[in-house]
C-alpha cells in the first residue's frame, strides 16, 4: 500500500520475464492475490500458459492503475504515457465511471496524470473530475 509497491510490482515483473517456465508454480500460487493476481495472468498468459484464468473487471481497472502509476514512478511523465491512455479509454465506453472507485492508493494520483496528459480534451476533464471524486471518498 505505500507509494512505492507500484514500482516494485514492475520490477517483479520484469525479472519475471527473465525467469521462463521455472517460475510458474510461485506465479500460479498468487492467481487470486487481489495484488498480484494480474500480473500473474498477464505473465501466464505471455508463457503460453494453458487455462489461466480470466481476471475480474476489479482486477484489470486495479492492474490499469497500478501499471500507471509504476510507469509513473519508474519513468515520469512520458511521452507514451498519452497514447497508452486514449488506448485504454478507446477500449472501455465509461473508463473513468469505473476508475474512480479502483481500490488503489495511487488511483487519484492516476487520475490526475490523465486529466493532465489526456490527448482528448474531453476524456482529460473526465478524468480530472474522476480524480476528485476518487480524492473525495479517501478519508
Amino acid at each position: 500500500g505505500d507509494p512505492g509497491a507500484p514500482l516494485r510490482r514492475l520490477r517483479c515483473q520484469q525479472a519475471l520475464a527473465l525467469a521462463g517456465p521455472a517460475a510458474e508454480p510461485a506465479v500460479r500460487a498468487v492467481l487470486d492475490d487481489a495484488e498480484l493476481g494480474g500480473l500473474a495472468r498477464v505473465w501466464l498468459a505471455e508463457q503460453g500458459a494453458a487455462d489461466v484464468p480470466a481476471p475480474s473487471e476489479a482486477m484489470v481497472f486495479w492492474l490499469t492503475v497500478d501499471t500507471i502509476a509504476a510507469q509513473l514512478a519508474a519513468d515520469g511523465e512520458t511521452e507514451e504515457l498519452p497514447a497508452l491512455m486514449a488506448s485504454l479509454t478507446a477500449h472501455h465506453s465509461g473508463f473513468f465511471d469505473t476508475a474512480w472507485r479502483v481500490e488503489h492508493p495511487a488511483t487519484a494520483e492516476v487520475l490526475e496524470a490523465m486529466g493532465r496528459l489526456h490527448p482528448d480534451k474531453k476524456a482529460a476533464k473526465e478524468a480530472r473530475k474522476a480524480a476528485f471524486k476518487s480524492r473525495s471518498r479517501t478519508p
